[in-house]
């Protein structure tokens, strides 16, 4: 809790919401950016950026003016033109793309144009943001922005930027992090797969397994040997079990995705239907507070699609209580390391051993 305090001269402490203020490394790293990274702070000289992150931060990194790739092909072009040439040069786009409801779109197609502009010199490497306008999906765009610190919608912008483990890291060892990170907040492609965007493909759980997997959040180790998981592996591919064509609103599954109960209904802040989150043990938020009593009892809500509240609610306790025994944990083990530095005892290579 350290950097609220030396950056902004705000407190650390832990709260009872667990949403304590906790971010500004990038300002310390980077200085106030007027757009994006990368503009010089105070220890801008260990960082910088790497060619594909063009790719995972398209507004920042792709799309203004003075840091777009050159592009050998001048002139304006329409859909039509598009097609012609791309289907000689990148045919699995074309056809991914003529596969997909943009591409059967009433009046007129949803075409390349449309989404990457038409001036081959200025084209435009599609964000969020491009999917989120007024005529487009908007809402999707503003759900997924109300979800705050651990939803897709900050897991760029907060976890990638602000915090230490991230961007104390050589850019080549971070490269993996942002990869996923930037991912669900900048792109909407990374689960509606482009060019096809289909549905029914963002509608099953793997697409989650993307990035929710590996020693760190094994979310979807977790999942897939559950008894959950389980159902959802062995029964996936008959449509009259999970019938992937149908809203989520419309589903009727045997047993639940994750988007079935983290996307509930199509919402598409994944954060809505969540305990509580306290950011990786940063904050020491308790959980049995009057304060998450709603989002409780929606949880169990969900859980009575199939189960008794009863026995939702004492399963949701019992993880309550795992999850107190892992705070103390934490906190024990953060009090050794610190003893170990005040005792002089912190150097893990003392100067004189060889």
């Amino acid at each position: 809790h350290w950097v609220p305090h030396e950056v902004y001269g705000m407190p650390g402490d832990p709260d009872n919401s667990g949403k304590v203020f906790f971010s500004g490394l990038y300002a310390k790293y980077m200085g106030y950016p007027e757009g994006a990274p990368p503009y010089p702070g105070k220890y801008s000289r260990f960082w910088r950026t790497l060619p594909a992150y063009r790719y995972y931060l398209p507004d920042f990194m792709y799309n203004r003016d003075e840091i777009r790739p050159s592009n050998p092909i001048k002139g304006q072009f329409r859909l039509r033109e598009c097609l012609g040439c791309h289907s000689v040069v990148t045919p699995g786009i074309v056809r991914d793309y003529e596969k997909s409801a943009h591409a059967k779109a009433e009046p007129s197609p949803t075409g390349c144009d449309t989404c990457h502009g038409n001036n081959h010199q200025k084209l435009l490497m599609p964000s969020s943001k491009s999917c989120g306008v007024s005529d487009c999906h908007e809402e999707q765009y503003v759900q997924n922005a109300q979800g705050g610190i651990g939803s897709h919608a900050s897991c760029a912008s907060f976890a990638q930027i602000e915090c230490a483990w991230s961007i104390e890291r050589p850019p080549g060892d971070t490269a993996g992090c942002t990869f996923c990170h930037t991912s669900s907040e900048e792109r909407c492609s990374t689960c509606h797969q482009r060019h096809q965007f289909d549905p029914a493909i963002a509608r099953r759980s793997e697409q989650c397994k993307t990035c929710h997997w590996g020693k760190d959040h094994r979310d979807w180790e977790a999942y897939d040997i559950s008894i959950h998981g389980v159902v959802y592996q062995v029964n996936k591919n008959d449509p009259s079990n999970f019938d992937f064509s149908k809203k989520l609103s419309d589903a009727d599954y045997v047993g639940p995705t994750c988007q079935y109960c983290h996307l509930r209904g199509g919402h598409h802040n994944v954060q809505r239907l969540s305990t509580v989150y306290t950011s990786m043990g940063m904050s020491n938020a308790d959980r049995g507070a009057p304060l998450w009593k709603g989002k409780r009892d929606t949880w169990v809500s969900v859980c009575d699609d199939c189960h008794s509240p009863r026995f939702a609610r004492e399963n949701l306790q019992a993880m309550d209580e795992a999850c107190k025994d892992a705070g103390l944990k934490y906190t024990e083990t953060f009090k050794v390391a610190e003893n170990l530095q005040l005792d002089g005892m912190g150097e893990p290579m003392p100067k004189d051993l060889a």
